[in-house]
């Protein structure tokens, strides 16, 4: 007989936005080695397909949108089943001082980092996609940067600070569903967008920024493993809360 685990997510269909790399890669696999189920939504149908064949059919699928358009979103709102919970990874990020900013840089964050999440979950809501009485859970990841204003990451914080902020407003909508909604900020994580972010600022500037981190930088898995938390029945009590992890570079300081 197999012994109950509150961290399981055995019986459990999650959706992904985001889903083709970086964390929200590792987060469909954390959440079919945890026992779930997960759909993956990205642009890139080859990289979808490629998810598909290595956590293995029946355990994930895919559908193939642009949730930068009103019709991805429309699509992947209508093709979805029931799922017991939403993980919003897709973002974008650029660094870009203050001076140099144009309204179509600005929208170009805003829309993919913050637009695309709000109309996205009106939809999965409006259809009542997201299971209601059910520990059902959405997991957004924001992002440590709204918490600290680094120089030059004007577009990126204030897109992150929109997606924290209007969680707990979310949340407080969505409780009287039982469905629970919770934010994950992560610092430095080792991903492709963070080696595009490497490629604007100097080697030396980036080991300098490592040496910060107490426990160095994170990997996708750190996140993905803290987003099963939130998707399980182990955190069955929390919402409208954010989750830092940052390695300790913000609270072990010198």
């Amino acid at each position: 007989m197999t012994e109950y685990s509150p961290f399981s997510l055995h019986g459990k269909h999650i959706l992904v936005a985001g889903a083709s790399s970086g964390i929200g890669w590792a987060i469909c696999k954390s959440i079919v080695a945890a026992g779930g189920k997960v759909t993956g939504v990205a642009r890139r149908a080859d990289l979808l397909q490629k998810m598909v064949q290595e956590l293995g059919e029946g355990n994930a699928f895919f559908i193939e949108a642009d949730l930068a358009t009103d019709n991805g979103i429309e699509k992947v709102a209508a093709m979805m089943p029931d799922v017991n919970g939403l993980v919003y990874a897709a973002g974008v990020s650029k660094m870009l001082p203050l001076k140099f900013i144009k309204r179509e840089s600005l929208e170009e964050l805003m829309n993919i980092n913050y637009f695309s999440m709000v109309l996205l979950l009106a939809q999965m809501v409006r259809q009542k996609k997201i299971k209601r009485n059910a520990h059902s859970s959405i997991v957004l990841i924001s992002s440590v940067a709204q918490q600290i204003g680094t120089k030059s990451s004007i577009l990126y914080t204030g897109s992150k600070g929109a997606m924290s902020s209007a969680s707990k407003a979310i949340a407080n909508e969505l409780s009287s569903q039982k469905i629970r909604v919770n934010t994950i900020e992560p610092g430095m994580v080792q991903t492709a967008m963070a080696s595009e972010m490497e490629d604007v600022i100097s080697a030396e500037a980036v080991e300098k920024d490592k040496a910060k981190y107490p426990l160095g930088y994170g990997m996708p898995d750190d996140v993905a493993n803290t987003a099963v938390f939130l998707l399980s029945d182990a955190s069955k009590w929390m919402t409208g809360r954010s989750l830092t992890l940052d390695g300790g570079r913000y609270v072990l300081l010198d």
